[in-house]
């Protein structure tokens, strides 16, 4: 039995088209390639002070927040941190201070934040006014007396009194009615601090 020259040319064409399709197909793609992707990057989302001017040997609290963090800290000087999104911590400068929030993620290049807290002179405080009495007579003399921390200067009225020595001073009157005096005391970086006593005249 003869067969015929076309049929063979046929069988063989099929042949070679089932090879070269076999041989281009491209290999299948597991679930966990096609699902895979890189991590995101990580991302300070804030970084404040609750405080930025403070005044020497305050507290200070310093907020932030990260995302896609693996390593965080801060510094000066260096402390690790939680890579929380929302956290605070406690700092106390002595001077005027710039803070770097910095913060590694799985991949990819840091991220970094910075802030300052400016540090001024210690507040001032009246520490204690003291009188020699709260009830005179009229005419009577009494004493007026204070003492105050980080003071640049004292004055008492109404005797228009200012005291060579914002620490600590006194001062008297004779009071011919019934008076309130006020011990005001300025501090180094201008703030203020107030006290009154009343003395009764009889």
């Amino acid at each position: 039995m003869r067969r015929s020259r076309y049929g063979l040319a046929a069988v063989a064409g099929a042949l070679l088209l089932a090879a070269c399709s076999s041989s281009d197909k491209p290999a299948p793609v597991s679930n966990a390639a096609k699902t895979a992707k890189s991590p995101d990057p990580v991302r300070i989302t804030q970084f404040y002070a609750t405080a930025p001017q403070l005044a020497r040997g305050e507290r200070e609290l310093l907020c932030y927040g990260v995302e896609n963090g693996k390593t965080v800290w801060l510094a000066p000087p260096r402390q690790e941190l939680s890579a929380a999104l929302a956290r605070c911590v406690e700092v106390t400068p002595s001077a005027t201070t710039t803070y770097t929030l910095t913060a590694e993620g799985a991949s990819g290049p840091p991220a970094t934040r910075e802030l300052t807290v400016t540090v001024g002179p210690p507040r001032v405080k009246i520490v204690d006014v003291t009188v020699s009495s709260l009830t005179v007579k009229r005419g009577d003399a009494v004493s007026i007396c204070f003492h105050a921390r980080n003071a640049a200067a004292v004055e008492i009225a109404p005797v228009h009194f200012r005291s060579p020595n914002p620490a600590e001073g006194c001062t008297f009157d004779s009071p011919r009615k019934t008076t309130t005096y006020a011990i005001s005391a300025n501090g180094l970086g201008g703030d203020k601090d107030q006290e009154h006593v009343t003395v009764k005249v009889e």
